[in-house]
């Protein structure tokens, strides 16, 4: 397969005239043996005694394309020949006593794996848990082997903090320096936990029996992806950032790197997964950008940072890896060298004895600890500054003694360390959000054409792809060998073709928009608003505008003039705004940590204003950018006073002529939602279920690596009142984080059930069919064992007897998958993206043996690779068929309601993201300002655990 390595002139076929191989038709034979035994059958899924429904059928809907898809057959390295090629996988778990920390375990497993017991054995892992051979190890008597063990360290020396009480050697090791030997020691345990054979698997894979059962499947592609893992994971210059996502850095031949500015720079990444689908066994390869920090001198790296202040720099520091490299003043070649995590800078802190004060964010001058001179017989403590100690212990003078020293030990026990002698290692991920500007360059960086993506996981006969080189699967010096090529699993006992697979696809027919004035046929997905009136228009008594200054810095050149054009172009599209209040201008301080209670103070005064005089809507006009001040808009008016509230930078309300219509008519669409308006219907959504049908989306939001220590998570749920599914009213509340399940479901759907029979004449739905985002394929079976019986409990009390209870379906709506799709035909794909078109869907050759699931990229995807949505069916009291099914999802597509385009995702989960997104606003310092050592960050409102202003509890408010 060869792809062009950049954008595609117009109407080029996409694999330079090659034509490509049709989709396996043995593949789609055995789909089709499968769904006759499959239909109206349940499955067990998971350990508990879950079941789900067999696949009914697939889709024949649309216009039938074929598409290239980044998955590569996986077959055994044999195949047609004798067994005794064949290769047995032994699997080993390792376990330590004391548990020790993840770096330090991998350390302890690479020493491991030198052991003589591993020599001449092809071995693997995932160096956290797990060993894979080629033959058995020989563990001696029984299936276990205990070793004592000393952690090895990243690099040599004495310790290269200082801080903490030192004592001269006199006898034996003091009581610390033995409980530190004990501390770097682990008892590590071997224990042989089974024998697989990935021939087996394919073999049950090829199965078209219902019953066909292979109860080590998820075992063996387990270990089959630690296997082909194992060249990228083994790699001095490839970091491990995510679930098999490994990215090469500084140093490795194959890096790409870009400038992300403040510190930070994007690398290019690959990510691989072994899959099962219907008759065969799969890898998956993508192509992944993270964010990392710069590798460079720390205190270059602050700078480059540029935080606004101290707190700032310490939560873009806060659990970075430094190299703390000591040198002598007259030394070019350091005596030691030491890896560290900065926890933060100093805190105030007193020692017991004598009391020591530290000063917070102290130099190396103002930070002092106690200090003993182990060179000096029965000396006692002393009180000594950072700067001189290094200077009187290592014979290090600081040259910039005036820089914060950073905590690199524990917040209740600190060690301090110089920045300037400090490095920071590549391969460092940055886990935190970035900002606009880094935003910006990275979605330039990572929205690449998809044959430039596609060249990089596959290339071409003549150099094959990065990916394929960083996981062992291309052959040496890219010799064109072909299916059989050697490459780093046929040791194993298999092998990855090198040509992705072909699918069959298609393309469905996009639905029509209406609007009170007129239809409309969408075109590419998309629609103008212009020339129309909503559906149903939103109504408003008061509304205000609000205009936010900042100190340097204006919103709005003519705030009069703009407000005036703002309220014409609503009530054009019909909107009832009732009667506007006096505009208003407010002055906030410049937007940093040491402003925050004055400016916080100046908001919520505007708002009481604004409530005072009656306002409902307020339309806020903001200087630039900033996340705490969106997040203090929505907390005082979606929590505090009730009022609904849209914001606006003002460069985009004063954009010239049409740019101006364009973004006022985006604004008409949320101010129409927010006034409890229908912005336009898709007729025939519901087709068999009828209009009496609820839809509800459900997402919990969890604690970035920016929260701080004990945050919750947020859950969300959101529900349609009517046959327009314009309205979605939701329930949101906090719960322990880090959970996945929905705590507290019962209530939230009650609230969701009374909410419908107050808006549809008293009637409950007879129909609920819920898309459930954010479920990882390993918790399917936790949202039936956890989920349903809250839904269940919730029934009971609102419909009584069972046999009222409504039909339900659950699907589950999965965004982070790495499956892509490559039209093969000029005619299939977007002009301007060579992405495939519109509402493209897949539900063969890439799918699984039993669960009903499809592929939908609804949405133009204009910047990138376009990734379409995931859906799997986990429960259908409905019995929808799958042409039923995946027409009614690609309907809803085109019913989100601030866009007048197909969105990616269907909107019952999109709301429910949203709903969460806006749980986070609501708890902004707390979800994404971790201090480090500093404590609690500044923020009111902190204490919001759920629920919004009793006035707002009927709306969307959140869009």
């Amino acid at each position: 397969m060869a792809f062009r390595g950049g954008p595609p002139p117009a109407g080029a076929i996409y694999l330079d005239g090659q034509q490509p191989s049709l989709p396996d038709p043995l593949i789609t034979a055995a789909e089709n043996a499968l769904v006759k035994v499959t239909r109206d059958r349940q499955f067990p899924i998971g350990i508990e005694g879950a079941t789900v429904p067999g696949r009914r059928g697939y889709g024949t809907k649309g216009t039938a394309i074929t598409l290239r898809s980044n998955y590569f057959t996986i077959t055994t390295a044999f195949e047609g020949k004798t067994p005794e090629f064949e290769q047995t996988w032994y699997r080993y778990d390792v376990d330590m006593v004391p548990e020790p920390s993840k770096q330090k375990r991998r350390r302890v497993i690479v020493e491991l794996l030198t052991h003589q017991k591993f020599c001449g054995i092809q071995w693997a892992s995932d160096f956290v848990k797990l060993i894979v051979t080629t033959k058995p190890v020989d563990l001696g008597k029984g299936k276990e082997w205990v070793e004592k063990m000393s952690v090895p360290q990243e690099s040599s020396g004495p310790s290269a903090a200082a801080g903490g009480q030192q004592t001269a050697p006199q006898g034996p090791p003091p009581a610390f320096v033995q409980q530190a030997q004990a501390r770097n020691q682990v008892a590590v345990r071997i224990t042989h936990t089974g024998v697989f054979n990935v021939r087996q698997l394919i073999e049950y894979l090829r199965s078209t029996l219902a019953g066909a059962e292979y109860a080590v499947s998820g075992d063996v592609i387990q270990l089959a992806n630690i296997i082909l893992c194992k060249p990228p994971n083994s790699n001095a210059f490839i970091t491990n950032a995510g679930h098999n996502k490994y990215y090469p850095y500084e140093g490795h031949p194959g890096a790409e790197i870009n400038d992300l500015g403040a510190g930070l720079e994007a690398i290019r990444g690959y990510y691989a997964s072994v899959r099962p689908a219907v008759g065969r066994l799969l890898l998956n390869l993508n192509v992944t950008s993270g964010a990392f920090y710069k590798p460079m001198a720390l205190p270059l790296l602050v700078r480059e940072f540029g935080g606004r202040n101290k707190e700032q720099d310490e939560t873009f520091l806060c659990r970075l890896k430094v190299r703390a490299v000591y040198k002598k003043d007259k030394d070019a070649t350091p005596f030691m060298m030491k890896m560290k995590t900065i926890v933060g800078f100093a805190k105030e802190n007193r020692t017991v004895t004598p009391q020591v004060l530290v000063m917070r964010f102290g130099d190396a001058d103002q930070v002092k600890f106690q200090y003993t001179d182990a060179s000096t017989p029965n000396a006692q403590p002393r009180e000594i500054s950072v700067n001189h100690y290094f200077r009187q212990h290592h014979g290090i003078t600081l040259r910039q003694p005036k820089l914060p020293v950073l905590n690199v030990g524990a917040r209740s026990d600190p060690q301090y360390l110089p920045q300037e002698l400090c490095e920071v290692p590549p391969g460092q991920a940055y886990n935190r959000l970035l900002n606009s500007n880094q935003t910006t360059k990275m979605l330039s960086f990572a929205a690449r054409y998809p044959n430039l993506n596609a060249v990089s996981i596959a290339g071409s006969v003549q150099n094959r792809g990065s990916a394929q080189k960083i996981f062992g699967l291309a052959a040496p010096g890219n010799a064109p060998t072909g299916n059989a090529q050697l490459n780093s699993v046929q040791p194993w006992g298999f092998r990855v073709g090198v040509d992705m697979i072909s699918v069959p696809g298609r393309i469905l027919a996009n639905p029509k928009v209406n609007y009170a004035t007129k239809q409309i046929s969408p075109r590419f997905g998309s629609w103008n608003l212009a020339e129309t009136k909503f559906t149903k228009p939103g109504k408003f008594t008061s509304w205000k505008f609000l205009v936010i200054n900042r100190q340097g810095r204006n919103s709005l050149a003519q705030p009069e003039q703009i407000s005036t054009q703002l309220g014409s172009a609503l009530k054009q599209y019909g909107i009832q705004m009732g009667r506007q209040a006096p505009p208003s201008t407010i002055l906030v301080n410049a937007l940093n940590f040491d402003n925050r209670a004055a400016n916080d103070g100046t908001l919520e005064q505007a708002f009481k204003q604004a409530d005072e005089e009656g306002v409902r809507l307020l339309f806020c006009v903001l200087p630039e950018h900033d996340r705490w001040l969106y997040a203090r808009l929505k907390y005082y008016g979606d929590v505090q006073f009730g009022i609904h509230t849209i914001g606006s930078i003002g460069s985009k309300l004063e954009k010239p002529g049409k740019g101006q219509l364009m973004y006022m008519g985006n604004l008409a669409l949320k101010f129409n939602i927010k006034g409890g308006g229908v912005n336009h219907t898709v007729a025939g959504t519901f087709g068999k279920l009828g209009s009496n049908t609820m839809l509800m989306g459900i997402d919990v939001t969890h604690p970035s690596p920016g929260s701080k220590e004990g945050a919750p998570s947020i859950a969300a749920v959101v529900a349609s009142i009517d046959e327009h599914l314009t309205q979605w009213p939701g329930s949101i509340r906090t719960q322990k984080g880090k959970e996945e399940m929905v705590a507290g479901l019962e209530a939230m759907v009650i609230e969701r059930l009374n909410m419908w029979q107050k808006k549809n004449a008293n009637r409950l739905p007879n129909n609920i069919i819920i898309y459930r985002d954010g479920v990882s394929e390993g918790q399917y079976d936790l949202v039936l064992r956890m989920e349903m019986p809250s839904f269940y409990a919730a029934f009971e009390k609102r419909y009584g007897n069972k046999k009222n209870w409504p039909k339900v379906a659950v699907i589950i709506v999965g965004k982070r998958h790495h499956t892509r799709f490559y039209p093969t035909r000029s005619q299939d794909a977007d002009a301007r993206s060579w992405n495939p078109l519109p509402g493209t869907i897949v539900d063969r050759h890439v799918t699984g043996r039993i669960l009903r699931e499809f592929f939908l990229q609804a949405h133009q995807g204009l910047q990138g690779t376009a990734r379409p949505a995931h859906y799997v069916v986990i429960k259908d009291d409905v019995g929808f068929e799958a042409d039923e099914l995946e027409q009614f999802t690609h309907n809803m597509c085109y019913l989100f309601n601030r866009a007048t385009k197909a969105v990616s995702i269907c909107p019952p989960a999109y709301y429910a993201d949203l709903l969460c997104e806006r749980g986070r606003c609501y708890l902004h310092s707390t979800l994404q300002e971790d201090n480090g050592s500093a404590g609690s960050a500044t923020g009111n409102g902190e204490d919001w655990s759920g629920g919004v202003h009793p006035r707002l509890e009927e709306s969307t408010f959140y869009i």
